[in-house]
């Protein structure tokens, strides 16, 4: 049941939760542009520069859930104020960092923040709204998160251009100091439940298990580290098993698995997933399909790339209100629909892709985010049973899983399709990687019609 706030404090805890959804999403896509720069200043390779976008993801995702359950226990806020705290704490060392080492600790330490943030954020709609307007909560959500990844690229190769690569992290540090205040007077103080209960060891498997999930597919591209893919893939494998022998057997355990037997939660958490493997895996190859492919500028294509953000933001919040009076299922539906158009679009056009091609495909791909984001958050919070606040924070469990896979997935079906092991992609002649991007555009647009067919086999719940 809601624990309904009056209308300013609900105002002032929507508008905390839009924010740190922001900076979890911002902070996910903005590093991207300015590895090149971070690597030229620290000396270090390109396979070393990319863990720091690497572990901030995989940190986040292996420590969600058991942040999430501490939330749901009544520690929503201090988990959020706590979250904050740390992510913005963690900004400023990474700013102020004078080596590689210390800024990749760093970066795991905003991780950790993030995955604070993003477990109590989802917690506070459940608790704080009204079913009927579980929608629009879980749009604000999604509409920070996928703004936040989108205007990513765009910001971040601004900063770099303007300033330096330190001031990406920088600029998370006013937020976090307005927006601490703005929570503490917004969110309700209630008495935690007993820590004790937490399953610390589930945690620590979950963690290794999706670390070493991440390691595989990273590696996977290269022949010469085939050991080190199989063993992490080994370690994954048991690790998963384990987790989910040992969650079976706990009296309080990290996740009730028994959620997953459920074939319409399973779906829906699934869609969730490929939804955001599909996106983000692409919004890692579109930067360089306008600049290695195309030759424009990064402020040409990351003005481009701001089509999708600003079409979610527009209409993310009319389409779940619209789904919240009408039913979500073809919302859902939909969903799949044009996450399979946007990407066939750019597997077809190939390469005869213009800016104008690209402006349209990023509107229809932001259309997608859109449709996405409050009818399939709502759906998978309907479908949980009794465990409404952890199917919410479950919501971003998938979004920050499918980011970590789909990203990992693209870059190694990008290798391998291109041919272009070992040869970092800024430098890739503009044939092979045409040739590495349109299969994986299909591979995109194949999830696409996964989504499209789960999504109508699932009828609507109740709310």
């Amino acid at each position: 049941m809601a624990d309904l706030l009056d209308p300013r404090r609900t105002a002032a805890l929507m508008a905390v939760v839009f924010a740190v959804t922001f900076m979890d999403g911002l902070d996910g896509s903005i590093v991207n542009v300015a590895l090149p720069d971070i690597g030229e200043h620290f000396g270090v390779d390109t396979a070393t520069v990319a863990w720091v976008a690497i572990i901030y993801f995989m940190v986040l995702a292996g420590t969600l859930v058991a942040f999430a359950r501490l939330a749901a226990k009544g520690g929503v806020r201090r988990i959020l104020t706590w979250g904050i705290a740390i992510f913005t704490a963690s900004s400023l060392v990474c700013g102020l960092s004078q080596s590689m080492d210390v800024l990749l600790v760093a970066r795991g330490v905003q991780g950790l923040g993030a995955a604070m943030m993003g477990a109590a954020g989802p917690i506070c709609c459940t608790e704080h709204l009204p079913p009927q307007k579980l929608g629009f909560g879980m749009a604000v959500l999604t509409i920070g998160a996928s703004a936040g990844f989108a205007l990513g690229p765009a910001v971040g190769g601004f900063i770099v251009d303007l300033a330096s690569w330190h001031w990406i992290f920088l600029i998370n540090v006013p937020i976090g100091l307005v927006f601490i205040p703005i929570l503490l007077y917004a969110a309700p103080k209630r008495a935690l439940g007993p820590l004790r209960e937490v399953d610390w060891a589930g945690a620590g498997l979950l963690f290794i298990s999706i670390a070493a999930g991440t390691l595989a597919l990273e590696m996977a591209s290269y022949p010469e580290k085939r050991a080190i893919t199989i063993a992490s893939a080994i370690v994954f494998l048991v690790g998963m098993a384990s987790f989910v022998l040992f969650e079976r057997t706990r009296e309080h355990p990290l996740l009730d698995i028994r959620m997953f037997k459920r074939l319409d939660f399973s779906s829906i958490f699934l869609c969730l997933m490929l939804t955001n493997m599909s996106y983000m895996g692409m919004l890692y190859l579109l930067p360089f399909l306008g600049q290695v492919y195309m030759g424009e500028t990064a402020t040409v294509v990351g003005s481009v790339m701001l089509i999708s953000a600003a079409v979610t933001a527009l209409l993310g919040m009319p389409i779940a209100r619209w789904s919240d009076r009408t039913g979500r299922r073809m919302f859902c539906v939909a969903t799949g629909v044009i996450v399979f158009s946007s990407f066939v679009g750019f597997g077809v056009i190939g390469g005869d892709i213009t800016i104008p091609l690209m402006c349209c495909l990023m509107f229809v791909m932001g259309l997608g985010w859109a449709f996405c984001g409050g009818p399939m958050g709502s759906r998978l919070v309907e479908h949980s049973g009794e465990e409404k606040d952890m199917a919410s924070a479950l919501m971003n469990e998938a979004y920050y899983i499918g980011g970590t896979v789909g990203t990992a997935l693209i870059a190694m079906l990008f290798t391998v399709f291109s041919g272009t092991g070992g040869i970092d992609i800024q430098d890739v002649p503009p044939d092979l990687f045409i040739g590495g991007f349109v299969p994986c555009a299909f591979v995109c647009a194949g999830m696409g019609l996964v989504i499209a067919v789960l999504s109508a086999a699932v009828k609507d719940g109740e709310s």
